[in-house]
């Protein structure tokens, strides 16, 4: 095989990454957010997050894909490690369909295919078909590079030295070892099944040689969820680490039971003289055997996870419900548990923007990472908190309790903007930190006492809800008045400032946005608190 053969094989398994890529791409934008939030819903019976797993994965043609998305909802706090091992299990039986379809024999029509997808993608205005269009020019690409792999391999099977490696392949650890690591280096096991697939196109390598190089690739699959893994939260990295306990185990398993039965020969005897298909076999076999040997114990993968990532996961502490029980049967109970639910809410969105507030005048970039953070814990209990008003407001609530169940709908909604409002606040702190805009000791001062006011109204506002003190709303209303006439004081003595060129006008643009915010965060403020005077929320 000499150098030019040597970048066919290269350059095919790039066309066939890419073609991975761009299918993968297009299915995605195709369904739309349904995989994410099917990943999200489906997930608490085991079964269904297996089928999940694997269908989601046999859609976007990744199981890295996959094993990354929801290591992603781990980090985030809306998907259980159980759960997360589930979906994964099932990750790895739908990235086998790669594999299936090489061994349908259809790469000769590749051109065709291609064809068809280009003039799809390039002609079609329609956004829907321009998708598809990208799916079926993915899957051209896909084969394409399947050939050229092929092609590329021809000369090895009479290749002595190659020959010898394949065989050497047979030995158990060696083929493990070798599929581990290019799956890791190229990061994708449907790659390195094509690469092997296009050995035994050219009758270069059989099922005997690759039973080996599959299960060690199913190893190296699990590299990608680690990488993911290393920057997030402890639960993500139980999940990493899980799953690849999950292939390390079957495969060891498989490795057992190759020597005790005859799985090669019953593989073999399904399909005889076609190893590009008894591949594909093999592969799929292992993967759904695998999977409903473990999907009866994830729970031991939990707890073998947890053993080697100690301690509590600081991140996700907020990420949880504190006062609701949603087991509670009487409806005052669970009607007073959301109310000491959504008065937690209100705290941390008001300590969220007074954070964003000092981000912006200290330019500290870990706080606007803070605050980032911290607006996904609002969203989580902004949407476990409406849930449970749900599932109140079915149970038959007296007059008063219907009414404040109405309320806190309301409350949350503005709580919820408040958050939003302090993410926007920190972007205009990370763009005054990127940009390096000065701001006028007075100018700053001025955000120093409005963020006093708001602080003062976060605090009476929690307090208001907690212990229904209708003082403390008539207060919350009478700082947004104060608020009111201070914004429109401020905003004329920075026009001023500006006219006297104190201020640049970058910083000018910066410093009304956020003042407005400010006045935008009172205004949600006195809306919860006229929920309260009304009577809604009590």
């Amino acid at each position: 095989m000499d150098f030019w053969g040597i970048m066919m094989l290269v350059g095919g398994l790039g066309l066939f990454l890419y073609g991975m890529k761009l299918m993968s791409d297009g299915l995605e934008a195709a369904a739309g957010d349904k995989l994410r939030t099917g990943l999200e819903r489906m997930t608490k019976n085991r079964f269904g997050a297996l089928g999940l797993g694997a269908g989601v994965t046999a859609v976007i043609q990744s199981s890295s894909a996959t094993t990354v998305m929801v290591v992603g909802f781990v980090n985030a706090g809306l998907m259980s490690l159980i759960q997360a091992i589930n979906v994964g299990i099932g990750a790895n039986i739908g990235t086998t369909i790669t594999a299936q379809i090489v061994a349908l024999k259809v790469t000769e029509f590749a051109p065709i295919v291609l064809f068809a997808g280009v003039l799809m993608m390039l002609f079609i205005k329609k956004r829907k078909i321009r998708r598809i269009g990208e799916i079926i020019g993915g899957l051209g690409i896909l084969m394409f590079g399947m050939e050229i792999m092929s092609g590329a391999v021809a000369p090895l099977r009479e290749y002595q030295p190659f020959i010898d490696m394949l065989a050497s392949f047979q030995q158990p650890w060696l083929g493990i070892l070798a599929g581990l690591a290019v799956t890791a280096i190229i990061q994708s096991s449907s790659a390195t099944m094509g690469i092997i697939q296009a050995f035994a196109m050219q009758g270069a390598m059989g099922l005997d040689s690759a039973v080996y190089v599959i299960l060690g690739l199913n190893i190296g699959t699990c590299v990608t969820a680690i990488l993911a893994s290393l920057s997030g939260t402890k639960t993500a990295k139980r999940t990493a680490i899980a799953l690849l306990l999950f292939n390390v185990l079957g495969s060891l398993i498989f490795m057992g039971a190759m020597q005790i039965l005859p799985i090669v020969d019953w593989i073999k005897s399904w399909t005889p003289g076609e190893p590009v298909r008894q591949m594909a076999n093999f592969h799929t076999f292992f993967n759904v055997v695998n999977a409903f040997i473990f999907i009866g114990c994830p729970q031991l993968l939990a707890k073998v996870a947890c053993f080697f990532i100690r301690g509590e996961d600081k991140k996700l502490e907020g990420r949880k419900l504190k006062y609701i029980d949603k087991n509670a049967d009487s409806q005052p109970v669970a009607v007073g548990q959301t109310i000491l639910e959504v008065a937690r809410m209100a705290r941390i969105a008001g300590e969220n923007f007074n954070l964003a507030l000092k981000s912006f005048v200290v330019g500290d970039e870990k706080m606007i990472d803070e605050v980032m953070e911290n607006e996904k814990v609002v969203n989580f209990l902004n949407h476990e908190i409406t849930d449970e008003l749900a599932r109140i407001s079915q149970t038959g609530l007296s007059e008063v309790d219907s009414r404040t169940v109405t309320g806190m709908l309301h409350a949350i909604m503005d709580i919820e903007r408040i958050s939003d409002i302090a993410e926007n606040v920190a972007d205009l702190a990370a763009t005054r930190l990127e940009k390096k805009i000065n701001l006028s000791k007075k100018g700053v001062a001025e955000i120093e006492f409005m963020g006093k006011k708001l602080n003062e109204q976060f605090s009476m506002m929690r307090d208001m809800m907690r212990d229904n003190n209708l003082e403390y709303a008539k207060r919350i209303m009478e700082i947004e008045d104060e608020i009111d006439v201070y914004e429109a004081k401020i905003k004329k003595l920075h026009v001023k400032r500006l006219q006297r060129g104190e201020c640049t006008a970058s910083a000018s643009t910066l410093f009304t946005d956020l003042i407005t915010m400010c006045e935008r965060v009172a205004d949600h403020a006195a809306n919860i608190a006229a929920l309260a005077l009304r009577g809604d929320i009590q």
